[in-house]
């Protein structure tokens, strides 16, 4: 039976493990703030390593370790909060190929990432996990306030051609044209939270960005107020 709640609350990042004699474990991976607890824990000599993996494995395995069958070798338990481990943040010398496999698994030319890109550049104060939590039309009505917002800087940001917008290996309807130019809508993005000059947000000063994050937040409550009339 799937469990449907782990499945969302664990974003993806669930695992299992069937072991020769037919014992089958379901775990998910530590929080990078678990994680660095965890490894204080192992690097001032707090817990021992078979302590730690244990402990990691308890916090980890989804269902209750102590219901597990206690003719299951103990070994078992010790070797996956091991791993666990591991793949929650030790250093495994493959940084760059991990990178590289997150990105190659982003989708960073679809619709639905950049107008995520769009709010979180108009309005600063969302995070990523705000709009995760979001229904698809309320992302939709962000977007446009978010739109909307960076038009009215005047500088140089073009709403998104919907025209151009079909499915992988679909005609458009009507006159042939090109698709959307991501490239494009990515710079004019980048251009709308820089101010349009050649600074970056991240390398713009703290107060320059503050006001820059103030000014977008009393622009989208000017919007959602006007939205609800």
């Amino acid at each position: 039976m799937i469990d449907i709640d782990a499945l969302i609350e664990g974003n993806g990042g669930l695992f299992q493990t069937l072991f020769p004699d037919g014992v089958l474990f379901r775990w998910r991976l530590l929080t990078l703030k678990e994680y660095r607890v965890f490894a204080r824990l192992r690097d001032n000599s707090i817990l021992q390593p078979m302590q730690l993996h244990s402990a990691v494995f308890d916090r980890c395995y989804l269902g209750d370790a102590n219901l597990i069958n206690g003719n299951v070798p103990a070994g078992y338990e010790v070797s996956l909060g091991k791993l666990i481990m591991h793949l929650s943040g030790d250093p495994s010398g493959q940084e760059g190929d991990e990178i590289e496999a997150a990105r190659a698994g982003y989708a960073s030319n679809s619709v639905h990432e950049l107008t995520k890109r769009v709010v979180l550049l108009a309005f600063p104060s969302y995070t990523l996990e705000d709009i995760e939590e979001w229904t698809k039309p309320e992302l939709l009505r962000k977007f446009t306030i978010a739109e909307s917002v960076l038009v009215n800087r005047g500088i140089g940001y073009e709403l998104l051609d919907t025209s151009k917008i079909y499915k992988q290996g679909e005609e458009p309807k009507g006159k042939k044209g090109p698709q959307i130019d991501f490239a494009k809508e990515n710079k004019a993005i980048g251009d709308a939270m820089s101010g349009g000059g050649d600074a970056h947000a991240m390398d713009m000063d703290p107060s320059e960005f503050k006001k820059r994050r103030k000014i977008s937040q009393a622009m989208e409550s000017r919007g959602l107020r006007t939205n609800r009339r």
